[in-house]
């Protein structure tokens, strides 16, 4: 119960600030840490060893394949951090009522950018509007006519394109969806519908 409210808390956090500015302290996973160790702990004094090592092979796996993803800049380091914490969860079933509830949160997001035209391409901003809207992913720079693509790697893209800044310049760029809020609002929900619903299994939770 208590760790999943500390999870929670991060994810909350977490998720306002990749909405808002997609960026994400690391100061703000300290509360999902302390709960992870606290169902790593429980596991362990009550002798449920089969689920422990569930727990750290999932872990494992969750965490080197974001790890893989970060490593070739196809995702950000924050979202490395929420997918691992995301999974921290040692019942099989109760994960995956949180994933359900990320999709809800999804595919109509999805379906309305898509809608909006938001999900499909590059679009070509001036460098004023990109530096003030954290949501878009460089591609390239456009300078008098002249285009210079930036690093593939997202966790450096941004700082290469301000580290560029000049008068006039553009940015071709793709709109960032929020994975990191995708996930937290799914595991808010997740825990919000235990409480309400399902008290005597949330507080039967470590």
């Amino acid at each position: 119960m208590y760790a999943h409210l500390l999870l929670a808390a991060s994810f909350a956090i977490a998720s306002y600030h990749d909405v808002k500015d997609r960026a994400v302290s690391d100061i703000v996973w300290i509360p999902a840490a302390a709960g992870l160790g606290l169902i790593v702990y429980t596991l362990y004094v009550n002798s449920q060893f089969l689920l422990l090592e569930f727990e750290v092979l999932k872990l494992a796996l969750f965490g080197g394949m974001a790890f893989f993803l970060v490593y070739t800049g196809r995702l950000g380091e924050a979202d490395l951090i929420g997918m691992v914490f995301f999974v921290a969860d040692p019942y099989p079933a109760e994960l995956l009522l949180a994933l359900v509830g990320s999709l809800f949160v999804i595919v109509p997001h999805l379906g309305y950018l898509f809608a909006t035209g938001n999900a499909s391409g590059s679009k070509t901003i001036p460098i004023d509007r990109f530096l003030k809207e954290q949501k878009w992913i460089p591609k390239a720079t456009i300078v008098g006519g002249v285009r210079t693509e930036v690093s593939p790697d997202v966790n450096d893209a941004r700082e290469e394109v301000e580290s560029r800044k000049q008068e006039g310049m553009e940015v071709e760029a793709t709109f960032g969806t929020p994975t990191l809020a995708y996930l937290g609002i799914g595991y808010i929900a997740y825990v919000v519908y235990l409480v309400l619903f399902n008290t005597s299994a949330f507080v039967s939770l470590p």
